[in-house]
């Protein structure tokens, strides 16, 4: 194997292992996004139970100044009525609406009382996803933190193979390593071995000048059908 393709093979390798950090910062980028997601999703839900409460009190509040504007008018029936100065009939009808009305306000103090029920559930319901999300983040940022740490990693990594290749660049020809650049552009892999008289890049059978050619060490061959740089092992 001539050191032109020795020098190849050392970029491509290095190519491939950046290539696979690059992959793996995708990755986290996306399992962080994820996280990120998910640790909202979590926020949003101990929202709605602090928006369902404070319908419930809205409701609550509501309900109690019903029962107390029903409550004056049911006073005001029955000072008139206690003045006896109406008629017969009059009092009469304010008996029907005093009747009326109590039965009113029974039903609507039923329903602050269960709006109160409702109110204490959905307060303990917060307090229990408050919890839940105090432990449910402090997991999540770990795993975020963690994600950094790894991300700080892989890319001191990627910054030492860039100047490893910078540095195995330098020792190629420009016009050999414009070849491999301009294959790298469009293929996988620039370079590919001959096993059993087959490019392994485009997995086509060579032609016998070819393979005569790598095997004689003839400079540069490339394959005939995908143009890679070949190589014997």
């Amino acid at each position: 194997m001539s050191a032109e393709i020795k020098r190849l093979l050392e970029l491509q390798a290095i190519d491939a292992e950046l290539a696979e950090l690059s992959f793996q910062v995708d990755q986290s980028n996306t399992q962080r996004k994820r996280i990120k997601e998910k640790m909202e999703s979590e926020r949003a839900s101990v929202d709605t139970f602090r928006q369902r409460l404070a319908q419930l009190e809205h409701e609550s509040r509501m309900k109690n100044l019903d029962v107390d504007e029903l409550d004056e008018q049911i006073r005001q029936y029955q000072q008139r009525l206690d003045r006896g100065i109406i008629s017969f009939k009059e009092m009469e009808d304010l008996r029907i609406k005093i009747g009326h009305e109590r039965e009113r306000i029974n039903a609507m103090e039923d329903e602050a009382l269960a709006l109160m029920d409702r109110i204490e559930e959905t307060n303990e319901g917060l307090a229990e996803a408050q919890a839940h999300l105090r432990i449910r983040e402090s997991e999540l940022r770990a795993q975020i933190e963690e994600i950094e740490r790894q991300l700080v990693d892989i890319r001191r990594c990627q910054d030492e193979l860039a100047q490893e290749r910078t540095r195995v660049s330098e020792t190629i020809a420009p016009y050999l390593l414009a070849q491999y650049e301009a294959l790298r552009t469009k293929l996988s892999g620039p370079l590919a071995t001959i096993h059993h008289s087959t490019c392994s890049g485009c997995k086509l059978k060579v032609s016998g000048s070819t393979l005569e050619r790598v095997r004689g060490g003839m400079g540069i061959v490339t394959c005939e059908h995908c143009s890679r740089i070949l190589y014997l092992e």
